[in-house]
């Protein structure tokens, strides 16, 4: 019993999605593929987390002129959420701005 434990806990382990397939790619277009994978996941993620933050916002003005429903955020959650937001795109920026520098040296 606690073998087949083990079995499914393994099976369970998290891994990331893949936008783009990695097989029979060369080192430099496999690090391409990766950083593709991680930009589309992280702009997705902002975007969603952006229209979250929107949507509760104009719930929050609703609830403050019509007693309408009440915001699903927290004045800290909304600031969690804007600071997760802002360093993601941060990280995002910054492998962005190397690959850049890595093409123009290239050239």
């Amino acid at each position: 019993m606690a073998e087949s434990s083990i079995t499914a806990h393994d099976s369970a382990e998290f891994k990331p999605f893949v936008w783009n397939p990695l097989q029979g790619l060369d080192h430099k277009e496999r690090r391409y593929a990766l950083f593709l994978n991680d930009a589309r996941d992280v702009v997705q993620g902002a975007h969603t987390l952006m229209e979250l933050l929107a949507w509760d916002e104009d719930r929050r003005d609703e609830a403050r002129s019509s007693n309408g429903p009440a915001p699903l955020l927290s004045a800290a959650d909304r600031a969690s959420l804007q600071r997760l937001a802002i360093a993601s795109l941060g990280m995002l920026h910054t492998e962005i701005e190397g690959q850049c520098e890595e093409v123009g040296k290239a050239h």
